[in-house]
């Protein structure tokens, strides 16, 4: 994973510290068969630029993508609400 970060060009020391108290976050992907949490993905501004950070199960970093500020994780197959 630090390899393919590194080919990113992402900002090491920002990306690995989970911090959401300054992250925003995008999204949380939850099963519906358990209701089980699966992933989240976080928006880090970092050297002037915007990361997507995915964090899987056990605070494992899944993967960091560079975005455009703008980027909205929106469309149809996206829910937004329902029960627990």
């Amino acid at each position: 994973m630090t390899v393919r970060l590194g080919q990113r060009g992402a900002p090491l020391d920002t990306v690995t510290r989970f911090d959401p108290g300054t992250w925003q976050l995008v999204s949380a992907e939850v099963r519906t068969d358990t209701g089980k949490w699966v992933k989240s993905t976080w928006r880090v501004r970092a050297d002037g630029r915007s990361w997507w950070v995915v964090v899987g199960l056990g605070n494992a970093l899944v993967t960091v993508i560079d975005v455009d500020p703008r980027r909205r994780g929106r469309g149809d197959g996206i829910v937004t609400g329902g029960h627990v």
